[in-house]
């Protein structure tokens, strides 16, 4: 458990909640000195007591635990941002109908990368059996098939956000007169 994240998770979801540490410890039924060595990092609340300071943020605890999800957020924004450069040129009428598009696309993206290095690190299929009694036998692994599924999905978010793009008008180039017969 990283004290520093939680802390530091809680304060964010605090002050947009615009609480004070007071406020807050006194719904979580914890004195406001406890309440702030939590947020600042320097105690490990319970699980009991988590539970109840998640809830009174309105996160869940997995929120509070998990690092993974800042990180996913910033390759979200990384790799919209990149999209967004890459079909900037989209009539601006038609801006706000692309932005959906452009965010599922980048999360399809992120998620694309995480399947793939996960089938480069433990393969495509798995050995598999209904009982303790069947041989196992090769089987294609359930994320080969999220994999496939989800690149149908981003493939076809592109082209949409492809077809949208203004058609420009390519100018014939002059053939060289050292090419002429």
């Amino acid at each position: 458990m990283n004290k520093e994240l939680i802390g530091s998770r809680m304060k964010e979801k605090r002050i947009h909640l615009n609480l004070t540490q007071v406020e807050l410890s006194t719904v979580c039924g914890i004195s406001s000195r406890y309440y702030s060595s939590i947020e600042n990092g320097r105690n490990s609340p319970s699980l009991e007591t988590l539970i109840k300071i998640a809830a009174a943020l309105d996160v869940s605890v997995v929120y509070l635990l998990n690092d993974r999800i800042d990180e996913m957020e910033k390759r979200v924004n990384e790799e919209e941002n990149r999209i967004a450069q890459l079909f900037e040129t989209i009539p601006k009428n038609l801006k706000e109908l692309v932005e959906g598009l452009i965010t599922q696309a980048a999360r399809l993206k992120v998620l694309l990368d995480d399947n793939w290095k996960d089938i480069l690190e433990n393969g495509e299929y798995e050995k598999f059996s209904q009982s303790e009694n069947q041989t196992p036998y090769d089987r294609r692994r359930p994320i080969v098939e999220n994999y496939d599924n989800r690149d149908k999905t981003y493939q076809a978010i592109i082209k949409q956000l492809t077809e949208l793009l203004p058609i420009t008008k390519v100018k014939p180039k002059n053939k060289s007169p050292l090419l002429k017969r």
